[in-house]
């Protein structure tokens, strides 16, 4: 296992080319382009990985990113409900037909790229085991066919050992916990799962959902971090501020199928979103060694005096 997770790391990390390239090196191939990847997972479920995934998607969507969703709650795959799409294909029909899962991409909302998971009602077992690790050999070839900027992937709940195989491919793993006690400690057991993984695992960051005030989240990011850190001596940072406010416009949105981003763009939890993205695009801009693409940018990573993201 560990010679096929470095197999698979190796294959997928080639960094794209640092900038100040001399003159004597002009001549060389451009590297393959690569996608920032990040899968987000979560202890329980209710805490809202999925509509942070989508939303999350959306908004780097709106910002002009190429994204592409992928859908790995493998027997429980649900995005394209909430994507308000009505899909002839998925996963588990690229599997089944043996085909790349490249070729079951579709589009989605706000300009992004879509590939559904596996529903446990129309695929076998064997199929909704083997998803996870079919989607961890074929991402270099994902991100090298839709020349995606970012690869988002819903995880769903409980980090199980095909979830655990796909982390070892990205370049992030998110958890995300609701201020809960328990939602916490189950969050914990996820970090502590990913650290047993092949050379301590991927980058852990952290978001927490559902928060019924800045101050409430801001004390649950802390307390898992301390956990973590004192326990399984893992560094768990959170993305930008960290949080997704309650907000009832949320479950208004999953009634009718829409992204709240779309449906309720002015709402907390889409300001809340719309921060995530801003930090997850200007972090993905430094690893590149690009400058800020406008004034006002660290005030835009903290959500202060930002003209507004157009949504439409």
């Amino acid at each position: 296992m560990s010679d096929q997770a470095d197999g698979l790391r190796s294959l997928f990390k080639n960094r794209a080319t640092p900038p100040g390239l001399r003159a004597d090196q002009a001549a060389l191939p451009a590297p393959p382009h690569r996608a920032r990847t990040l899968l987000i997972t979560s202890g329980k479920g209710g805490v809202g990985t999925s509509n942070l995934t989508l939303n999350l998607a959306v908004a780097l969507g709106a910002m002009g990113r190429r994204v592409v969703l992928i859908d790995a709650d493998a027997g429980l795959a649900n995005l394209d409900l909430l994507c308000g799409l009505a899909l002839d294909r998925d996963l588990g029909d690229a599997m089944t037909d043996d085909r790349p899962l490249a070729g079951t991409i579709v589009d989605g909302p706000e300009s992004i790229r879509f590939l559904s998971g596996v529903h446990a009602a129309r695929a076998g077992d064997e199929a909704v085991d083997r998803a996870r690790d079919r989607l961890a050999a074929e991402l270099p070839d994902i991100s090298r066919e839709t020349e995606a900027d970012f690869i988002l992937i819903d995880g769903g709940s409980g980090l199980g050992p095909s979830g655990s195989t796909l982390a070892d491919v990205v370049d992030q793993v998110v958890v995300v916990a609701s201020p809960e006690p328990t939602a916490l400690a189950d969050a914990q057991a996820v970090v502590a799962r990913l650290r047993r993984r092949p050379g301590g695992g991927p980058p852990i960051r952290s978001v927490i959902g559902q928060a019924r005030s800045s101050a409430e989240a801001i004390e649950a990011l802390d307390r898992l971090a301390s956990a973590c850190r004192s326990f399984l001596g893992a560094a768990v940072r959170p993305i930008g501020p960290g949080f997704v406010r309650f907000d009832p416009k949320v479950p208004t949105a999953v009634r009718r199928r829409r992204p709240f981003l779309l449906d309720a763009p002015g709402c907390e939890a889409s300001r809340c979103i719309k921060r995530l993205a801003r930090a997850l695009a200007a972090e993905a801009d430094e690893a590149l060694g690009l400058a800020p693409q406008r004034p006002g940018f660290l005030s835009a990573l903290t959500g202060r005096k930002t003209p507004k993201m157009a949504v439409r």
